[in-house]
């Protein structure tokens, strides 16, 4: 009964995207992708003051007793409009943040939740923090006013490399689990067990270009992992929630193209300096992922210093 359930769910979310339940707060939207489970698709742009920084997907996942909510968003804003939409749906209690890994469009609109005394997220979270969050205050100036403490929360529990947490939401398990170094070094995944959805957050991008700020034979190594999971559907960090193979087997084949064209160059005694001066020659202007000529650089760039010592 529980697989035909999964399956029913699986054909809905392929088969009636736009049909599916849509809330809309303050203009801010959230789409019911599968019962129980609800995403606001972030916009396929850099972070500014204009998108508020909402250019991840954030949400959350409503059980009988409470909600937890998973990456709030890129700015405090993007938070309360979230927020604003739980309480348009359900009036359970939010007992759960949960920081998939320390990127500003992803994590800044926790402090619009800081009344919630369970923040979850890896073990690396903090020091990702400690390291990048001055960084993203610099750069993204005016959305992010204030200090660090006064812009992003800090984790009151975390879960460690290969380990996970369980958490019930009344009648509804999730699990969270920590990943080794792959997208970033801080990366968590949640299942949600009711209907075998993952979140996976930015170990999958669908439609935008990945982004490559961890280790790329990690990520690779990961993402193995996730396709023999049998998942009935990912939602993923960027981009349109999916079945496994319509979202994995794109994100996979981008990933290993960018390692063989790296070792080639590699092999070949090939600068990185060199490499990145002609890389506008080698950009594929047809390429069907969104950011392409934005992104793509910087992923040679870091491929490179990865594999450049194997």
């Amino acid at each position: 009964m529980r697989a035909l359930y999964r399956k029913v769910c699986l054909i809905v979310v392929l088969g009636c995207w736009w049909c599916l339940q849509v809330v809309a707060a303050n203009g801010f939207t959230v789409s019911e992708v599968a019962p129980g489970i609800y995403v606001h698709e972030g916009v396929h742009e850099q972070i500014s003051l204009a998108n508020l920084g909402a250019i991840g997907n954030s949400g959350f996942i409503v059980g009988s007793n409470s909600v937890a909510v998973i990456d709030p968003g890129g700015s405090v804003q993007a938070g309360k409009n979230l927020k604003g939409a739980i309480r348009k749906l359900t009036d359970l209690p939010i007992r759960t943040v949960i920081l998939t890994h320390f990127h500003a469009d992803h994590v800044a609109g926790a402090m619009a939740f800081k009344e919630i005394n369970s923040i979850i997220a890896h073990e690396n979270y903090s020091s990702a923090l400690a390291q990048r969050a001055q960084f993203y205050l610099d750069r993204y100036d005016p959305l992010y006013q204030g200090s660090v403490e006064e812009v992003f929360s800090l984790p009151t529990q975390t879960v460690s490399v290969g380990d996970s947490l369980n958490i019930d939401l009344g009648g509804r398990m999730i699990s969270i689990a920590a990943h080794p170094l792959a997208h970033t070094n801080n990366d968590v995944t949640i299942h949600d067990q009711n209907t075998n959805s993952l979140w996976a957050s930015d170990l999958v991008f669908a439609q935008r270009t990945p982004s490559l700020d961890g280790s790329l034979n990690g990520w690779l190594d990961v993402l193995s992992q996730i396709s023999a999971m049998n998942y009935a559907l990912i939602i993923p960090g960027h981009g349109r929630p999916g079945a496994p193979a319509e979202l994995l087997e794109p994100h996979i084949g981008y990933l290993q193209q960018l390692k063989d064209e790296v070792n080639v160059q590699v092999a070949a005694g090939v600068a990185l300096s060199v490499m990145l001066e002609h890389h506008d020659a080698t950009v594929d202007k047809d390429s069907q992922w969104k950011l392409f000529s934005v992104q793509h650089g910087s992923n040679l760039a870091k491929a490179y210093t990865e594999l450049e010592w194997e």
